[in-house]
Formats: C-alpha cells, sequence, structure tokens
C-alpha cells in the first residue's frame, strides 16, 4: 500500500509540511509520480518519530562535516571548502560530540538528513552501466565500490544541483511509473567533491532498509576517524 503526503502526515501525526520535508530529505524513502511524492506503507512504518538524536545540519555544514572524517591520513578532504573561524570551532565540537556518542549512526542519520535532495528516477536498465560512467556522476551508496554491493541494474549518486537538469534530459530519466521501483536515485547538492567521503557512502547506505545496506554503513562509520 503506498500513501499520500497527506495520508503519511495523519500516520506520523505531524503537519503535511513536515511530511514532505521527511520524505523530500531522504529520512523516509520516497518516490516521485506525476509530481507528487508517494511512500510505500512499509518505508513510513520504519520511521520513529524522536528517534533522531539531533537537529540536521545545513547542507554545507553537512558536507563540512563529512569532509573532515575519513579512514586514512592525510586527505585534502576540507580543500574544496573554506571555513569560518566560526564554521571550524562549531566542526570541531560536532566531532567532539560524534566522538563521545554512544550510537553515533543515529546522530549522523540526524545531522546529515539535509546533506542534498533526493530525486528517484526510471532508467532504461541498458543506460545504466554508461550513466555510471558520466563524469558529472559521482556513484555513492549501492553503488560505492565501499559498499562491496555493487548492484549493476541500478545506480545510487551524488550530482551537482545545477547539472540535474541536463543529465535527467541527457539520459531520459523519467519518473517510476506507480508501484514500480526506481532503479537511479540521484542526490542533489551544491558542492560536491571530486572524492566522495566515506560518511556520505554510509549515510546513503543507511536509508536502505536491508540488513546488508545497514551493516555496510555501520563498517565505513566505525572505520572513520578525524583528521
Amino acid at each position: 500500500m503506498t500513501l499520500s503526503i497527506s495520508e503519511l502526515a495523519s500516520r506520523l501525526h505531524v503537519n503535511e509540511s513536515r511530511a514532505r520535508h521527511l520524505v523530500n530529505s531522504g529520512r523516509i524513502r520516497g518516490q516521485r509520480v506525476g509530481g507528487r511524492w508517494i511512500v510505500e506503507e512499509a518505508d513510513a512504518a520504519q520511521y520513529r518519530l524522536g528517534r533522531l538524536a539531533g537537529r540536521p545540519l545545513s547542507e554545507r555544514s553537512a558536507w563540512l562535516l563529512m569532509s573532515s572524517l575519513w579512514d586514512e591520513a592525510p586527505h585534502p578532504s576540507l580543500d574544496y571548502l573554506e571555513l569560518s573561524p566560526i564554521e571550524r570551532h562549531r566542526l570541531n565540537e560536532r566531532i567532539r560530540r560524534l566522538q563521545d556518542s554512544p550510537d553515533p549512526q543515529e546522530l549522523l542519520a540526524a545531522w546529515l538528513a539535509n546533506r542534498a535532495e533526493k530525486f528517484a528516477f526510471s532508467s532504461d536498465p541498458a543506460d545504466i552501466a554508461e550513466l555510471r560512467e558520466d563524469k558529472r556522476v559521482h556513484p555513492s551508496g549501492v553503488s560505492h565500490p565501499r559498499s562491496g554491493l555493487l548492484a549493476n541494474s541500478e545506480l545510487e549518486a551524488y550530482v551537482h544541483r545545477d547539472q540535474l537538469k541536463s543529465i535527467v534530459k541527457d539520459w531520459f530519466l523519467v519518473e517510476p511509473a506507480s508501484g514500480k521501483r526506481p532503479n537511479v536515485i540521484l542526490r542533489a547538492a551544491d558542492q560536491i567533491p571530486d572524492e566522495l567521503p566515506p560518511l556520505a557512502v554510509a549515510a546513503d547506505l543507511a536509508e536502505w532498509p536491508g540488513v546488508r545496506e545497514q551493516q555496510a554503513a555501520r563498517e565505513i562509520i566505525g572505520s572513520i576517524h578525524a583528521h
């Protein structure tokens, strides 16, 4: 059974604006059909009000945090962003809080909810392999080598926000038919580094309900540390 935004809002006892934000930010998985969001009942059931441990960071702050945490050193993770003294102070405070957290995965789920806008599409399966090689596309989640999953029949990736429309047009991406699972998930953000931070990959994996994806996310989070 699928739910509309208004039905989701009623189910969660929140207003429609809040329900739409939860879906648009990826905290509840949904797909756009005919210009409107729909949510599978099972995905809505996985969300727990009050489960998230902190306020979502802005998109920029989320990328600052993700780009500061790696599992190797040295790494030019913040070279593409200029930090103000206030941003650096806040970043260091968040890293300390993360290191002291008994459940870093829950805290990160809250903080990184606004890291990008999430869009679901359907593509000709024959195009997936070539789309993955498009230089404008940065594979992540189940499509990133770190996940160990690498499904050839689907693509999950980040794209620059100002390139999203051209990618959709060039590859004839369309909204999934009602009841059909999308095979392309694109997350659009303003600033994306050439090499995705491991934490971005983990955050995407953590949004999948499967056991394998959840375990891959935990392993990546467990391997990273601040530099």
